[in-house]
């Protein structure tokens, strides 16, 4: 087997991937306030039956780590919509 001929395969492989990887990154995720619960319950469950005792406080503060930045994205979600809705309705009042 040629090595070029590997190396594009790969290449396209590669190519490939990070197509996926950028459609599913840029997709807009939706969930309800259910959705959510559910995902903070399974999570509880798994540290709780899965990480040991010593590690519990650690495997928590991932969880925190990977909220710290959900109110400001909220906070820019519901700007951006505001911004959308007033472009729509031509509300001069949005500039000021």
């Amino acid at each position: 087997m040629d090595v070029g001929s590997v190396l594009g395969k790969v290449g396209r492989a590669v190519v490939g991937v990070g197509r996926l990887v950028h459609a599913v990154v840029t997709a807009p995720t939706t969930g309800t306030e259910y959705d959510a619960h559910s995902r903070i319950d399974t999570l509880a469950e798994k540290i709780g039956s899965e990480v040991p005792q010593e590690l519990r406080d650690r495997a928590w503060g991932l969880v925190l780590d990977a909220l710290y930045w959900v109110p400001q994205e909220i906070e820019q979600l519901v700007e951006e919509h505001q911004g959308a809705d007033d472009e729509e309705t031509g509300d001069p009042s949005a500039a000021y």
